[in-house]
């Protein structure tokens, strides 16, 4: 269910930009019989200087005379246009690689994946790989340290792909959930984002003061008297 949503997403951001495009070819047109070259209209918008050119091959109707001022403000648009819809498709395809452990250990498979989300095969096939590599590099250590305690928790043999898969999600999710039983999940250290002189400064500031003994001069004091023999 969440692969379908995901490859929605993603079809009603293509069809927006394939919309959008439309619009950007006539404003770069524009921009061009305004006086802006080629170069630096592909500069602006971040498309290469090829793609212009073919557009404008292609163009049949006839651009508007607008200002050269207005015209480069439309560029500018189109390339921050361009990069927050760059930043949304790298924010769904972080969604679709979060949810590549959960399918292996559904059984899901790669191409299955990639048929559900919309992403291509060699794409999907290396999130797989990746996610992979990571479980059995966490099962390695693992059995590195079952072996010193004299314990074995290889996997069993003659699995398939899928079942494999299953099988390092699972143990992965069991070794997850005794660290958080006896709290000892694994845990980021929080950045510390002051420098270390101010760190310091905080620390010697919340301690309390040193209260050093105050010295006497000599002769200041009072002296005891010796006992009379």
């Amino acid at each position: 269910m969440h692969l379908i949503r995901i490859a929605r997403r993603r079809e009603r951001l293509r069809s927006t930009d394939s919309k959008h495009l439309l619009e950007v070819r006539k404003r770069v047109a524009e921009a061009v019989k305004a006086g802006i070259s080629l170069e630096e209209a592909a500069k602006t918008t971040g498309y290469k200087l090829e793609t212009i050119t073919r557009w404008l091959s292609k163009q049949k109707d006839q651009a508007r005379d607008v200002p050269t001022d207005k015209a480069k403000h439309r560029l500018e648009l189109i390339n921050q246009r361009r990069h927050r819809v760059t930043r949304r498709d790298l924010a769904i395809s972080k969604q679709a690689q979060a949810l590549v452990r959960k399918a292996m250990g559904a059984g899901i498979q790669a191409d299955e994946f990639a048929s559900l989300s919309g992403y291509t095969e060699s794409r999907v096939t290396k999130w797989f790989a990746s996610v992979r590599r990571a479980l059995q590099q966490a099962q390695r250590q693992r059995e590195l340290i079952a072996t010193r305690r004299g314990k074995g928790s290889r996997p069993p043999q003659h699995l398939t792909e899928a079942e494999y898969d299953q099988w390092l999600v699972e143990a992965d999710h069991k070794r997850r959930k005794v660290l958080r039983r006896y709290g000892l999940s694994q845990q980021l250290p929080k950045p510390n984002h002051g420098s270390s002189r101010r760190g310091r400064g905080r620390k010697r500031h919340q301690t309390a003061p040193r209260v050093r003994p105050k010295l006497l001069a000599k002769g200041s004091g009072r002296r005891k008297k010796r006992p009379r023999k």
